[in-house]
């Protein structure tokens, strides 16, 4: 359809400077844009009156006998990115039961009792993913419509209960898992935990395919429980975990290979150390930390010949540092290494490209920056996370299909 629209106003400018421009012509945006989705509105409506089926239905379940009511009925305020528009509510009457309706949602395409598109709401989720709420009600307040933050909270909310992860079986066999503290309203320091599994794609790069958020030695289960059956259709999957062994809980498939984290080894040993009461830098402590950083590093391109060779060598020498620590009365110590010792050379054994979850501990830099702005309830920690990660990670846009241009001509 092809609508001639035209200008006119008459606008006082008060000087040539182009900040006072761009205020003038903000304001007269408003003005036109208004007038244009009026004059649009009306042409369309026109013309859905003069089918002979309409695009819309009685509840009596005509569809071609109506006639006008009106045309300018009591204004509805729609919201849009760029400003709040005062539209007429146009009203046709069904010539078979004599029920009204208003037809000026349907035409632009807002659900009933809604002020908002679809679209808007996206958009005003994928800022509120991006920046602080405070931050997003200033700067859409600069370029378009005074949001207020609540409004913009409510969209994250809404969009992100929308989005949903799960493996792509196009993509590689290798994923890692991982979890970060969330601060929680109500409780001190970080209350909860934000799950995350990632999948390695095969040009470089990971998507996220798993989100979930819960208690820090559990609801693993939760994240994996949808995608089991993805995973179920690769051959063998290989999963790199830091070792917690509630994340195993959560998945259990005969298919999947458990790896040990390697570069989490060496600084959770640490932390065992330190409750086993060995001093910083003491000479033991050295001993300690110069060996399982031997142990645990891994020489890149390795030849097939060489491997068994390789993990036999490194598992002695990691019998002997837990000989050494139990010998010492590192009781911690002694304990995390035994449980770590099963799964610290999964991917080597099977000649598979993968030993430590740095590509997982990178993204947590990603959720760091946002969510650690406040506090969070669990939901909406989970809700902001999903549009922040799936923005950056999977290619997510507020914009479900690319824009179509429109031919516009000056006349």
């Amino acid at each position: 359809m092809k609508i001639e629209y035209n200008v006119n106003y008459s606008i006082e400018i008060r000087n040539c400077k182009i900040d006072h421009l761009t205020d003038v012509f903000k304001q007269l945006f408003v003005m036109v844009f208004s007038d244009f989705v009026k004059a649009v509105l009306k042409q369309f409506g026109d013309d859905f009156m003069k089918m002979k089926k309409k695009p819309f239905h009685c509840l009596c379940g005509n569809d071609r006998n109506f006639i006008w009511k009106t045309k300018d009925a009591k204004p509805m305020k729609i919201t849009t990115i760029f400003a709040d528009l005062i539209l007429p509510q146009m009203q046709v009457q069904c010539k078979d039961c004599g029920k009204k309706m208003f037809i000026s949602r349907l035409l632009l395409g807002i659900e009933r009792y809604q002020k908002m598109s679809t679209l808007t709401e996206r958009i005003l989720a994928f800022v509120g993913g991006l920046a602080t709420f405070r931050t997003s009600e200033k700067i859409l307040g600069m370029v378009g419509v005074s949001f207020n933050r609540m409004k913009v909270w409510r969209c994250v909310q809404k969009i992100g209960k929308t989005i949903s992860f799960d493996l792509d079986p196009k993509q590689l066999p290798y994923g890692e898992a991982d979890g970060t503290g969330i601060p929680i309203v109500g409780i001190k320091k970080r209350g909860q935990e934000l799950k995350v599994f990632i999948q390695k794609k095969v040009g470089g790069g990971v998507r996220i395919a798993g989100l979930a958020i819960g208690k820090y030695d559990s609801d693993w289960a939760e994240l994996f429980a949808p995608l089991r059956d993805t995973i179920m259709s690769f051959k063998n999957f290989l999963l790199v975990t830091d070792g917690d062994t509630s994340i195993l809980n959560g998945v259990k498939c005969l298919n999947v290979i458990f790896q040990r984290c390697l570069w989490h080894i060496p600084h959770q040993l640490k932390y065992c150390m330190w409750k086993d009461g060995v001093k910083k830098k003491s000479a033991n402590w050295k001993k300690i930390m110069g060996k399982i950083f031997d142990i645990s590093a891994i020489r890149p391109y390795l030849e097939k010949d060489d491997i068994d060779a390789v993990i036999q060598e490194k598992r002695a020498r990691l019998d002997e540092l837990i000989s050494f620590c139990e010998k010492k009365g590192y009781k911690a110590s002694t304990a995390y290494l035994i449980n770590a010792r099963p799964d610290m050379f999964s991917a080597l054994e099977k000649r598979l490209n993968g030993k430590s979850s740095s590509l997982a501990e990178r993204l947590m830099k990603t959720v760091n920056m946002r969510v650690n702005v406040g506090k969070w309830s669990p939901d909406g920690a989970l809700n902001a996370m999903k549009l922040r990660l799936a923005h950056y990670y999977n290619g997510w846009t507020p914009y479900e299909s690319e824009i179509t241009p429109v031919n516009i001509q000056r006349i």
